[in-house]
């Protein structure tokens, strides 16, 4: 009788052994687990905010060097202009003929003066800093109407909205480069673009009513502007989809989390 008590006592006890070993096995392999996640996630917030530096790195360097073009535009191509139409005014005109070509010539350099004028007012604000996002849109939906080939319209539930400049620049990117294909290739005679706002996300929706395509045979056909489009809304941390389909327009919606749109 003893000995099956003794038996019994260590089969219990090496039972409970066996099983607080398992047990601790297992507590330790959740919490290398954890450890391990939460490791992968530094490692991948940490790449993410490099990327995020290099990127505002780049896109900084890029500014001061289109803002330095603009100023050499301005400061030195547009004084020679200048001086070149005054000179040419100042020639007398030995008849009808001569008169006629000397006026062309004026106007010619009149057109590249305004040409330059506003190239290098738009390269020395590239930066867009004094600008708010929602001010930008509307700015890319006037010029759309300005150009007259198509009727754009921008609504929006905020009057100024507070971002990250490199949020601005790759928003303003993408929807530059949805416009762009709107109006190449969709044949459309509206753009619309709507940003709304709230505590958790800011949304954008921008949509055309042109003659639309099949996604899939456009990307098998290597579509890099949707590639484009798809890889800047990666690197702010957006959601990006397209929608469309023939003859019924072409839709993008970008969807920016709340706490992405001042990194």
């Amino acid at each position: 009788m003893d000995n099956s008590k003794e038996g019994l006592l260590l089969i219990w006890t090496t039972t409970i052994i066996l099983l607080a070993f398992l047990i601790s096995l297992f507590a330790v392999m959740i919490i290398y687990r954890k450890r391990r996640i939460s490791h992968n996630k530094e490692i991948e917030t940490m790449n993410e905010k490099f990327t995020r530096e290099v990127l505002q790195s780049q896109m900084e360097t890029q500014q001061f060097t289109m803002q330095q073009i603009g100023r050499e535009i301005h400061d030195d191509v547009g004084q020679k202009l200048v001086l070149a139409s005054l000179y040419i005014q100042q020639i007398p005109f030995e008849n009808a003929e001569a008169k006629e070509k000397i006026h062309a010539v004026s106007s010619i350099i009149h057109e590249s003066l305004a040409d330059l004028r506003n190239l290098s007012r738009g390269l020395i604000n590239a930066n867009n800093r004094e600008f708010d996002l929602c001010d930008l849109i509307e700015i890319e939906c006037g010029r759309v109407l300005i150009s007259g080939t198509c009727k754009a319209y921008f609504t929006t539930n905020v009057q100024h909205i507070h971002v990250s400049q490199t949020i601005k620049n790759f928003v303003l990117r993408i929807l530059q480069e949805f416009i762009q294909n709107s109006l190449k290739h969709a044949e459309c005679s509206e753009i619309h673009v709507q940003l709304n706002a709230d505590d958790e996300k800011v949304l954008i929706n921008a949509f055309d009513n042109g003659s639309g395509f099949n996604p899939a045979e456009l990307i098998n056909h290597n579509g890099i502007g949707i590639k484009n489009m798809e890889k800047r809304a990666k690197m702010i941390g957006a959601e990006f989809q397209l929608i469309s389909s023939p003859n019924k327009g072409t839709q993008i919606l970008l969807e920016i989390p709340s706490h992405k749109i001042n990194e």
